[in-house]
């Protein structure tokens, strides 16, 4: 397909956005397969890995702002 573009992400850069390793190849995974909510604080994602097909899950804290939420 044409216009497509590869980036390669360096290792400080990919820790600062979070992004995990597939705990069964240890090879970066990019974005989720999915996500879902769970509360109104937390996120699951589910991840599958494009080099080895290990699929597992990762679970992520939403900080919520206390002024926002007072006013709800």
């Amino acid at each position: 397909m044409a216009g497509q573009a590869e980036t390669h992400c360096t290792t400080v850069a990919s820790r600062r956005i979070a992004l995990p390793n597939c705990p069964n190849c240890n090879d970066f995974v990019f974005a989720p397969a999915a996500s879902e909510f769970i509360s109104k604080t937390r996120v699951r994602h589910i991840w599958s890995c494009e080099a080895c097909g290990h699929e597992f899950s990762t679970s992520v804290r939403l900080f919520v702002d206390a002024r926002e939420h007072a006013l709800s």
